[in-house]
C-alpha cells in the first residue's frame, strides 16, 4: 500500500512538470474550466490591449469604439472556441491539430515555423516594452538607473520560467495576478479621472474608421491567440468546459482593458495605465502593472514557442521544457540587439498568414471530419489540399480584402473546394458514416 502511494505521488509530480508537448494529454492531466479561465484572462491583457482602445479612442468616438472592440473580442471568442474545442477533443496542441489539414510535413515545415517565429518575436518585442518601462519607473522612483539590457534580459528570464514550468505555473500566476491587476487598473482609472477630469470624454471626434474597421482591428490584435488556442484548451475536460473557460477568461478581460485603453486615452492622451500611474507619480504602482501584464501574456508567447520548436526541429516530446527555454532565450537576444523594433511590422503582416492555416483546420475537423475526433486522421507527408488553400487565404486576404480574418474564410472555402477534387486517401469511409 505504501509503494502504491509513492508511486502515485511520483506520477502526480511527473505531470506537473509537464514534460511533454505533442503528446495527447491524458485525463488525470486535464483541468477545470476555472483554472483555464484565468490563463486565457492573462493572455488577453497587455500593452497591445490598451493600445488598441488607444487606436479606436482616436478614429472614433467613445461609444462606437467601445462597441466595435466588443464585437471584435465576441469574434476571437467564437474563434478560439471552435479551435479550441478541436484541442480538447483531441488533446493536442494547435500544431499537431493541422497534422490532418496540412499533412505531418505541411504542419511541421510550415504551420510549426510559422508560430514559432510569430511567438518569439513577440515574446521578444514585449519583453523589451516591460524592460524599458522597469528602466524607466525605477529611476523615477529611487533615482538608479539600471541598463535597459540588464531590466530585459531579468524579467525575460523570469517570464520564460514560468513558461518552463508549464502550465501549473501559469496557472499560478494568473490565479494570482490576474486579481491583482484588476485592483492596480480600476486604481490608475480613478486617479486619471480624479487627476484629468471628465473633458477629455466630451470632445468631439471625428470618425476616420470604419465600424468594421474596428471590429476587424480588435480581432487582428488576438488573431494569432485565436489559432492556437489548442495549446491550452487541451487540458480542458470537456467542450462545455471550453466554452466556459474561453468566454468568462478572454471576454471581459478584452473589454474591460479595450474600455480602460479608451477612457485613459480620451481624458489623459496616454493609453497605457502603468504609464497613467508613472505620470501620477505612482511608479511602483506603473512598474507593477507594466510587469504583471506582460508576464502573464508573455509567458504564454513562449510556452507555445516551445511546443512549435519541438515539431519543427522534430524533437523528442519529452523536450518541450528546454525548446521552451530556447525559444524564450532567442527573443531575449533578439530584444536585446535591437533586431525586433525593425521588424515589428514584419510580424503585424504574419497575422495574414496565420489566419488561413485557422481556416483549414476548422474546415477539416468540423466539415470534412464532421466534427468528430475518430474522424481526425493526421496525413503522411503533405496535404497538398490544405498548403495551397493556406497559400490562396493568404494571398486574398492581404491583396484583394486587406482584412486579415477574411483569410480564414477564404482558406476554409477553397480546402472545402480542393478537397471535393482531391480528396485525402485517409478520408475514405467518413462520408457514409
Amino acid at each position: 500500500m505504501e509503494k502504491e502511494t509513492i508511486t502515485k505521488d511520483k506520477k502526480i509530480k511527473e505531470n506537473q512538470k509537464e514534460t511533454t508537448a505533442l503528446q495527447v494529454i491524458p485525463a488525470e492531466q486535464r483541468k477545470d474550466w476555472v483554472s483555464l479561465a484565468f490563463v486565457q484572462a492573462g493572455i488577453c491583457v497587455c500593452v497591445p490591449a490598451f493600445l488598441l482602445g488607444a487606436m479606436l479612442a482616436e478614429a472614433m468616438p467613445i461609444w462606437p469604439a467601445i462597441i466595435s472592440g466588443s464585437l471584435g473580442y465576441l469574434v476571437v471568442v467564437i474563434g478560439m472556441v471552435i479551435t479550441g474545442m478541436m484541442g480538447c477533443d483531441l488533446g493536442v496542441p494547435s500544431c499537431t491539430a493541422c497534422e490532418a489539414g496540412f499533412g505531418k510535413k505541411g504542419a511541421r515545415f510550415i504551420v510549426s515555423i510559422i508560430f514559432a517565429v510569430n511567438l518569439i518575436g513577440w515574446f521578444g518585442i514585449q519583453n523589451g516594452v516591460c524592460g524599458e518601462a522597469f528602466t524607466n519607473g525605477l529611476q523615477a522612483m529611487t533615482g538608479i538607473h539600471v541598463p535597459v539590457v540588464v531590466s530585459n534580459t531579468v524579467w525575460g528570464l523570469i517570464m520564460l520560467l514560468t513558461a518552463v514550468y508549464g502550465m501549473s505555473a501559469l496557472e499560478k500566476l494568473d490565479k494570482i495576478s490576474i486579481p491583482l491587476l484588476m485592483i492596480i487598473m480600476l486604481f490608475g482609472l480613478y486617479l486619471a479621472f480624479k487627476i484629468y477630469g471628465r473633458q477629455g470624454l466630451e470632445t468631439e471626434t471625428v470618425q476616420t474608421m470604419s465600424f468594421m474597421s474596428g471590429v476587424a482591428l480588435s480581432f487582428n490584435f488576438t488573431a494569432v491567440g485565436t489559432i492556437n488556442a489548442a495549446d491550452y484548451t487541451r487540458f480542458q475536460k470537456s467542450r462545455k468546459d471550453t466554452v466556459k473557460s474561453v468566454f468568462y477568461g478572454v471576454f471581459p478581460m478584452g473589454v474591460i482593458t479595450l474600455i480602460m485603453g479608451i477612457l485613459l486615452t480620451k481624458i489623459s492622451g496616454e493609453y497605457d495605465i502603468s504609464m497613467v500611474l508613472i505620470n501620477v507619480g505612482l511608479p511602483l504602482f506603473g512598474i507593477a502593472a507594466m510587469i504583471i501584464s506582460t508576464w502573464t501574456t508573455n509567458s504564454t508567447n513562449a510556452y507555445s514557442g516551445g511546443l512549435n520548436i519541438v515539431m519543427a526541429f522534430k524533437l523528442k516530446d519529452n523536450k518541450r521544457r528546454e525548446a521552451t527555454l530556447v525559444a524564450g532565450i532567442l527573443g531575449i537576444v533578439l530584444c536585446n540587439l535591437g533586431v525586433l523594433s525593425h521588424i515589428e511590422g514584419v510580424l503585424s503582416l504574419l497575422s495574414y498568414v496565420v489566419c488561413p492555416i485557422g481556416g483549414v483546420i476548422i474546415a477539416d475537423y468540423w466539415i470534412v471530419g464532421k466534427g468528430k475526433k475518430e474522424n481526425f486522421r493526421p496525413v503522411d507527408g503533405v496535404n497538398w489540399c490544405g498548403v495551397i488553400s493556406w497559400f490562396i487565404g493568404a494571398l486574398c486576404a492581404y491583396f484583394l480584402v486587406k482584412v486579415e480574418f477574411s483569410g480564414i474564410i477564404i482558406g476554409g472555402i477553397v480546402y472545402l473546394i480542393l478537397e471535393k477534387f482531391m480528396p485525402s486517401t485517409s478520408r475514405d469511409g467518413i462520408c457514409e458514416q
